[in-house]
């Protein structure tokens, strides 16, 4: 036996010396070095381009250095011993550009400026989808113009003449800023590889997609920043194809085109956990989503199942911070989802057996969570809700509208433009119990919870143990808290109407944390052992209602104070989270 282990430790000593390790410098380097060591290290990307990199080999690129893409590398790594790109030295990451930047402007006369850009530098597609002034610290992204712009901070791409029109945002000419141009179409390419990590780089102005891992297994992109991609039409990190143990781990995704991270086509078993991703330009944070049906009415591109979304803030999309609509035994848990034009977190179309756990969902326009699985495209429900905080959202808090849905222990607060809890006629055999449905500013005027186009009785759903309160209308008996399509009534009416409801409370909560939007319960309040066993686990003599069991706070998900106010502020939102600093 000693002499198996000493030699399996021969072994091991030998395949680590074996790997290689290489150094790219992009300000003291030189491609015609060995890349071998910091002294002997790479001035550019190029050289990587014909590496076949073996298990273990590393790729390291100086801090603070810019290096234009794309990235790219051929060979994979191995179980327990992965290839690796990441940084060393000192300061901010390493930034690899999908931009060129322009020094031949010429004048329009009319306050616009014209620059070619030969055809050879683009790589991939022939066009501009990004142009940004990048004067200070926060890049300012150009909008595209429709023809020649004359008005500020717009620009126009001709891909016949491969001609470039720029108006800067203060009129002066472009040379007199650094203009980056958006050429290269994606900067990393991981079709087909394995066993791979990125770790603390950061990358930008990417023409329309940075990072792509289609038909990948095993690979880890760990602590680094993805910013500022071009917008019109792609995501910013693709994980399609039948991907599975693809994970992205404490990010930074910010000013994303289209959304964040795009899930996909058989994509089974990934994860998006502990980052950060903002402000996408026109659609989800993280999306587990079809491709679409082809000419006949056939879903294509089927998301696979069992993909994770946890401990992630993902908030100021124009669509969801997490949008499921397709696959399987998804987790969404742990999640701050917020300042949305639609909900923070939905579910739909064939998507089923989702579980949405643990999240904060607060000030998007319509509602925090909504279930919506659809039948039509063979969707069954069987989703849960669990353990949610919703506040200050536009439409309902929660709105279920999907078959068989378990809403357990949640806490609904202050649905400013509709009733708090919305059901409708979809949802047969569902389960409300142990929930908190508060309205704690007077002026709101919505009911608590309504069915509509339908009753409990209709649909045998099942209520029980959860606590309604209205601090507007408790003066006047609460008697319009609950809203079927047959009329209104108190908490008890309607159980005396439908046999369902039982066990509920009429009471004022009495909440602490309300300064910081946590809503937890304290000793003294109606809601402490109040509950039933749903499964969940809980201390006392029964469960609490609602979303934190007293004492069990801790695992509160935490987030920055100005994130409270859900505003849309660049300069707040990178001054605490960083843009490419280690």
């Amino acid at each position: 036996m000693r002499t198996i282990t000493l030699l399996a430790m021969v072994l091991l000593t030998g395949a680590e010396a074996l790997s290689a390790h290489y150094f790219v410098d992009a300000d003291k380097g030189d491609d015609a070095n060995s890349g071998s060591t910091e002294t002997e290290a790479f001035r550019s990307l190029a050289p990587l381009a014909g590496l076949v990199l073996q298990p273990g080999d590393v790729v390291s690129l100086k801090r603070g250095g810019q290096f234009r893409g794309p990235l790219s590398f051929r060979g994979n790594g191995a179980e327990g011993s992965p290839v690796r790109i990441t940084a060393y030295g000192e300061g901010p990451k390493p930034e690899i550009l999908g931009s060129i930047t322009l020094g031949e402007w010429e004048p329009e006369g009319d306050g616009s400026f014209r620059a070619h850009i030969p055809p050879e530098q683009f790589v991939g597609r022939r066009n501009v989808y990004g142009v940004y002034e990048y004067d200070g610290p926060l890049p300012r992204r150009l909008l595209k113009a429709d023809s020649r712009p004359l008005e500020r901070g717009r620009f126009l791409f001709d891909e016949q003449l491969s001609m470039l029109w720029v108006a800067t945002t203060d009129g002066s000419p472009p040379a007199e800023h650094r203009i980056e141009v958006s050429v290269v179409e994606q900067l990393v390419d991981l079709t087909g590889r394995h066993h791979i990590e990125l770790t603390d780089l950061a990358f930008l102005f990417g023409n329309c997609r940075h990072l792509v891992m289609s038909g990948c297994s095993d690979v880890t992109v760990r602590n680094c920043a993805s910013l500022f991609m071009g917008y019109y039409g792609n995501p910013n990190v693709c994980i399609v194809r039948d991907s599975t143990r693809v994970h992205l781990l404490d990010c930074f995704l910010y000013d994303s085109a289209n959304c964040g991270v795009f899930i996909s086509s058989g994509a089974t078993g990934n994860g998006v956990a502990g980052c950060t991703i903002a402000k996408c330009s026109s659609n989800d944070g993280v999306t587990c989503h079809s491709g679409g049906r082809d000419a006949n009415g056939v879903v294509q591109g089927i998301t696979g199942d069992r993909n994770t979304i946890r401990d992630n803030v993902i908030g100021l999309c124009p669509e969801e911070s997490i949008d499921i609509t397709s696959g399987d035994y998804h987790l969404i848990s742990g999640n701050l989802c917020y300042g949305n034009g639609n909900p923070g977190i939905i579910v739909g179309h064939d998507a089923d057996h989702i579980r949405i756990d643990n999240n904060i969902c607060f000030r998007n326009a319509r509602s925090g969570i909504q279930v919506a699985s659809n039948t039509a495209e063979g969707g069954t429900g069987y989703n849960e809700v669990t353990r949610n905080l919703v506040y200050d959202n536009g439409y309902p808090g929660l709105e279920i509208q999907s078959p068989f849905t378990s809403v357990l222990n949640n806490t609904v607060v202050d649905s400013r433009e509709r009733v708090a809890v919305r059901v409708n006629e979809a949802s047969a055999g569902s389960i409300f119990r142990n929930n908190l449905i508060l309205t704690l500013d007077p002026t709101i005027p919505h009911a608590s919870l309504q069915f509509i186009s339908c009753t409990p009785a209709s649909l045998q759903a099942s209520l029980s143990h959860n606590l309604f309160f209205h601090a507007g209308r408790q003066a006047t008996g609460a008697a319009d808290l609950i809203v079927t399509d047959e009329g209104k009534s108190t908490p008890e009416s309607f159980v005396a109407k439908y046999a369902t409801g039982e066990h509920s409370l009429l009471a004022e909560p009495l909440l602490t944390g309300l300064a910081e939007r946590l809503y937890l319960l304290t000793p003294s309040s109606p809601a402490v052992d109040a509950g039933v066993d749903v499964g969940l686990p809980y201390a006392g003599a029964a469960p609490d209602l609602g979303w934190k069991e007293l004492g069990s706070e801790g695992d509160t998900p935490r987030y920055p104070p100005f994130l409270i106010d859900g505003t849309d502020d660049d300069a707040k939102v990178l001054a605490l989270l960083g843009k490419t600093q280690g």
